[in-house]
């Protein structure tokens, strides 16, 4: 079965422009995939993303990692997501959709390792180079099992 059979199997939630699919900090216990429509995302008050990519996946981190999501979601425009309930049984037997989820979160991680090698490049030679060399270092060779949080940081306070 495809990704696009697997999704069209699930019930789908249907948002207005204005409406929140997922709260920072709150758990639902749901995955949620864009059918059709546009999101922002923010995190601590600022916009990080502007998603409208069918198939993009929200609430993943929260489920996989076992914390409140990391992000509020809001839709920018009327929306439609398939909502998978009890996503630890259901992607425990199905491996398309794991697969789908676990290219997502790769592509974001890899697109998130190149943007701080560019930035590392951009600056190379000036001050602040040690903090993006510690956020590099944090990412690329973080050998703890759980999420690192803020408490967990090495740094006190930032250099710019």
């Amino acid at each position: 079965m495809s990704i696009s059979e697997n999704l069209a199997e699930l019930p789908v939630l249907e948002l207005k422009k204005g409406e929140i699919l997922l709260n920072q900090e709150e758990t639902t216990n749901c995955i949620y995939f864009l059918k059709q429509g546009k999101v922002r995302v923010v995190k601590d008050g600022v916009d990080v993303a502007r998603i409208s990519d069918a198939g993009a996946v929200f609430g993943e981190m929260a489920i996989l990692l076992g914390i409140g999501h990391s992000a509020t979601v809001e839709c920018m425009e009327d929306c439609n997501f398939y909502r998978l309930d009890k996503p630890e049984i259901t992607l425990g037997a199905n491996p398309e959709l794991l697969l789908h989820i676990a290219r997502l979160l790769s592509l974001r991680l890899f697109n998130l390792n190149q943007y701080l090698v560019d930035i590392k490049a951009q600056f190379e030679g000036h001050d602040h180079l040690g903090m993006v060399d510690q956020v590099l270092e944090t990412l690329l060779n973080q050998q703890k099992t759980g999420v690192l949080k803020r408490e967990d940081s090495q740094r006190d306070t930032p250099d710019y």
